[in-house]
């Protein structure tokens, strides 16, 4: 079949992690896809090989880029913006005649919605809010039960309509690491041998919660074990506040020499350098890092944020503290510091559960059963 992906633009995020991983497996299922975007949130002076990565693997496998212009300025320019790009995606519609038309931006479902186009859309994010250009799509994929609830009780979705979709992961982050590249990374990245390695992998926000690892290391972790740890941090700064908002919290806490911040990267090989990996987020909609670092046979303490219940049965496969509880996230790191057998335990029953429940191959399995519902209606 043919499919068409519409989103606003790519940026370095989960967005496009799962942008790329859905489309390459629906491209070696032998079916047709075109990508209809606004462009690349490419920022001067930055690392830009993600895109270039990213580029690279769309071109490779055949993937055609249709290019539209974003509406920006006053609500004028906006409004000419918005008319033009409806004009240039309505022909490029018609050009393509696709089969499936599946927006994984918001705030564009209005476009095939205007069209009288029946379109799949999935939640890619929980701070949306209902607005003109949001319509609701023939059939919605929720990605957790949490993000499920929330198109229900805030985007007002029909229960009907939604279908349930976890995002999956490549196969290749249970794959283990050359130790040999393992310490080359410590010896570049000057990560200290002998400590108890926390790791982070996203952006630098208060959305992703940093601040809420800050205050869990600085006020809550007994100060023997807090000497033994260092926190290495994969991720940008999303500004230069940020950055300024992140050292100001270290130098209050007197923990600016036990953080490291390594930038945006392939989180792969860190997962396997970490002791345990934490998703202290207050907002997402299922937190697909998290899934990464449990294949990656790593131990997950995660946020109660949406995906969280999905992903880890407590004690079991990892550990979740309630949202905002810096002391209960202190607890947690706590024991699986203490209690190596228990840590251990954790980490290989989630590598089991990510690798039986959260792979590419049973997500683009179950989207292409929703695409089969959707040609049926």
């Amino acid at each position: 079949m043919k499919i068409v992906f519409i989103v606003m633009r790519l940026g370095k995020d989960g967005l496009a992690t799962n942008i790329r991983d859905l489309a390459q497996g629906m491209v070696e299922r032998g079916h047709e896809l075109h990508i209809i975007t606004s462009g690349f949130k490419i920022k001067e002076a930055s690392d830009n090989s993600f895109f270039d990565e990213l580029k690279s693997r769309f071109q490779s496998l055949g993937i055609v880029i249709h290019y539209f212009k974003e509406p920006i300025g006053n609500p004028l320019k906006k409004g000419m913006a918005s008319f033009s790009s409806l004009f240039r995606i309505s022909s490029l519609f018609r050009k393509i005649d696709p089969d499936v038309i599946h927006c994984h931006s918001p705030n564009l479902t209005f476009i095939p919605y205007l069209l009288g186009r029946k379109y799949v859309s999935t939640v890619h994010a929980d701070t949306i809010r209902p607005n003109m250009r949001y319509k609701h799509p023939t059939l919605l994929i929720a990605v957790s039960e949490g993000s499920k609830e929330f198109t229900k009780r805030v985007m007002g979705s029909p229960e009907s309509s939604i279908r349930m979709v976890y995002h999956g992961i490549s196969e290749r982050f249970a794959v283990q690491e050359d130790k040999a590249n393992l310490e080359r990374l410590k010896t570049e990245f000057k990560i200290p041998q002998d400590k108890f390695l926390i790791g982070v992998v996203g952006r630098i926000t208060p959305q992703k919660g940093t601040d809420i690892l800050v205050e869990a290391l600085g006020k809550f972790l007994p100060a023997k074990i807090l000497d033994q740890v260092h926190v290495i941090i994969v991720g940008d700064y999303q500004s230069e506040s940020q950055k300024v908002w992140l050292d100001t919290m270290l130098r209050e806490h007197q923990l600016s020499d036990k953080f490291s911040v390594l930038g945006f990267r392939d989180p792969k090989p860190f997962y396997q350098l970490f002791d345990v990996f934490v998703l202290p987020s207050r907002s997402d909609t299922f937190g697909l890092v998290a899934v990464e670092s449990m294949m990656s046979g790593c131990c997950t303490i995660r946020s109660n944020a949406n995906g969280a219940y999905d992903q880890i049965d407590p004690g079991v496969d990892g550990l979740i503290f309630e949202m905002d509880n810096a002391q209960e996230l202190a607890l947690h790191l706590e024991n699986v510091f203490l209690d190596g057998a228990f840590r251990s335990k954790l980490a290989q029953n989630g590598k089991q559960k990510a690798l039986a429940n959260f792979t590419v191959a049973k997500m683009v399995d179950n989207t292409l059963e929703i695409y089969k519902e959707l040609e049926r209606m």
